[in-house]
């Protein structure tokens, strides 16, 4: 937890986020409080997705809003835990701010927009969505995808590898469909299908990138590697011509020097 804290002191991304999703459930409580007073203004019937498409249209900010709103104070803990958990996974492994913060929205589109697709297929076409969950998905998908081998404490199971947390939450997702928050698990699909589908496209940017590097001649290095092989041949060459001296007139016929660069010569050529 420690570690956890202090990434999101250095890195302001995921404290924004956790920062944002605290603020708009403190609004949304406020505003509950008003209600009970009196006064009609439910903030979270604003913020929150409707499953119809129809009613959908006369509140498009909703496609965004939803996942920073939650109304229950488990379902905010327990998001904001994973998302700072995993948040900081991805950060200690140079993924940039800008990334996660793609995984977020990226991954609340996704489920909010499969939310809107299917829910009346499953007879949920009265209901509204709302919560962090698709976007936290998606973040705990890419990570498993690509750090499956990193291990998470969880309490009372201890280190468990990335891949079979994620593996587990998608599974309860599928699961749940037909449940009573089908909806919110439609989301769960969505967000983890987004941090998938990322997680891809980086590993072929990687595997290209390796390729294309593989792949691209170093000017510098191909000259100097013709360098070495005009040198060798000409060592050879000259080796060559000492050779046939000795052979002719024996090897009290080289000069000093010319021994002497037979000696070296042997040497580099034979090396």
């Amino acid at each position: 937890m420690a570690s956890v804290i202090e990434n999101m002191r250095r890195h302001s991304i995921i404290g924004r986020l956790i920062i944002t999703n605290v603020a708009v459930f403190i609004l949304v409580g406020i505003s509950m409080l008003l209600v009970k007073a009196g006064i009609d203004i439910r903030i979270d019937a604003w913020l929150a997705l409707p499953s119809s498409w129809k009613e959908w249209i006369t509140e498009p900010w909703t496609i965004l809003t939803y996942m920073f709103t939650h109304t229950h104070p488990l379902h905010l803990l327990m998001n904001v835990l994973w998302l700072g958990w995993f948040g900081s996974i991805l950060i200690s492994s140079s993924v940039k701010d800008r990334t996660i913060m793609w995984l977020y929205i990226g991954g609340g589109l996704s489920g909010g927009v499969l939310y809107m697709l299917f829910a009346p297929l499953l007879g949920i076409s009265a209901s509204i969505l709302m919560g962090a969950s698709a976007s936290v998905l998606a973040i705990m998908t890419y990570a498993a995808m690509t750090l499956p081998h990193h291990t998470l404490h969880l309490f009372f199971l201890g280190d468990v590898k990335l891949k079979w947390i994620a593996l587990f939450m998608i599974l309860l997702a599928f699961l749940g469909l037909g449940g009573g928050n089908a909806g919110g698990e439609l989301a769960h699909i969505g967000g983890a299908f987004w941090g998938l589908i990322a997680a891809l496209i980086k590993k072929n940017k990687t595997g290209d990138r390796a390729q294309n590097f593989s792949r691209t001649p170093n000017p510098r290095r191909s000259s100097r590697v013709i360098s070495i092989m005009e040198q060798h041949r000409q060592d050879a060459r000259r080796l060559d011509e000492l050779l046939d001296k000795i052979r002719i007139s024996g090897f009290g016929s080289l000069s000093k020097n010319e021994r002497k660069e037979l000696e070296e010569l042997s040497k580099r050529v034979t090396k």
